[in-house]
């Protein structure tokens, strides 16, 4: 379970959040949407430990992460995947090197070994044949097919996805969403999803909540949201 608690955090002379509580149960998948620059991407990085709040706490499974050491914060990382809004790929490394990486970094697997989880993940993502292609021979899609492969190679139990359909055209936007939404209901993670695609949050969500100057606007499902008679909430569904 994750578990924010009053947070507060200020970047510079910027209130980003301002007060932010939100409980996320297990195996739930959760998006995050909001106008650009109020904070879903500072909110997604308090989850695994990337920023600290200024106030309040974060708890994964009941731990307060903003507390842990870097040592013990490595430990809760490893349960965690995260993609980033442009894949991440180390551009010298080939396909299978990529989502290989977690694992030469952290277990003391066989090269065979490694090799049987990379091919497991990447056949998970709908990849085939890609292994020795280097990401500047990848479309878009095929980026974020290979860094989602990359976020769960390690067996992540939260799933952590900035943006994930920024840059792609609304087929392959909804391509994604439905892929994300697929992958972390076969590995039972619990997953948030930052985003401003609405069409493609109703798609993934069980729940959706909305932020707007650092603090939580909307909360719920899509029913909810579109019955929401807040301006501010009725303005954005609708835009």
């Amino acid at each position: 379970m994750i578990k924010m608690e009053d947070v507060y955090k200020k970047l510079g002379q910027q209130q980003v959040l301002a007060g932010i509580s939100l409980t996320i149960a297990e195996g739930e998948i959760v998006v995050v949407m909001g106008p650009s620059g109020t904070g879903k991407t500072v909110l997604l990085k308090h989850l695994n430990g990337l920023l600290h709040p200024d106030r309040g706490r974060v708890f994964i499974d009941g731990v307060d992460i903003s507390r842990l050491n870097d040592e013990d914060l490595l430990e809760v990382r490893k349960r965690m995947g995260y993609l980033f809004q442009e894949g991440a790929l180390y551009d010298f490394m080939d396909v299978f090197d990529n989502v290989a990486f977690p694992l030469r970094e952290h277990t003391d697997w066989s090269e065979e070994k490694i090799a049987d989880r990379v091919h497991e993940v990447l056949e998970m993502v709908d990849l085939h044949e890609v292994d020795r292609k280097l990401p500047s021979e990848l479309s878009g899609g095929m980026k974020k097919r290979v860094g989602l492969a990359r976020a769960i190679v390690l067996g992540a139990k939260i799933l952590l996805c900035d943006e994930p359909t920024t840059g792609l055209d609304s087929i392959h936007s909804r391509d994604i969403s439905k892929l994300i939404r697929a992958v972390a209901r076969k590995i039972k993670a619990t997953t948030v999803i930052t985003s401003h695609d609405i069409a493609n949050s109703f798609r993934i969500a069980d729940r959706l909540v909305l932020i707007n100057d650092g603090h939580i606007s909307a909360m719920g499902t899509k029913e909810d949201m579109d019955s929401n008679p807040d301006p501010f909430v009725r303005e954005f569904m609708h835009a």
